[in-house]
């Protein structure tokens, strides 16, 4: 038998109307814009299509791609802060 274990974690969610100053506010837009972002998980390049979340890790903002094992990673990560 599996055991499952669920844990709580705090989501915010932005609209994408509202992922632009969202982006602007936390000095990463241009980065994104750019084309220099860069998932903290896998390295690929984070666009304004592909952007799946931000987490503040050790005081730095960091992005996250759309794929769900980073997603993942980063839900984990945020569980551990």
């Amino acid at each position: 038998m599996v055991k499952q274990v669920l844990r709580r974690i705090s989501v915010t969610a932005v609209h994408q109307n509202e992922l632009e100053p969202v982006l602007h506010r936390l000095g990463v837009y241009d980065e994104v814009v750019a084309g220099r972002a860069k998932c903290h998980f896998c390295n690929v390049s984070v666009t304004m299509e592909n952007i799946g979340g931000l987490l503040s890790l050790n005081g730095k903002i960091v992005l996250v791609c759309d794929k769900p094992e980073c997603l993942a990673k980063a839900a984990l990560a945020s569980v551990k802060k």
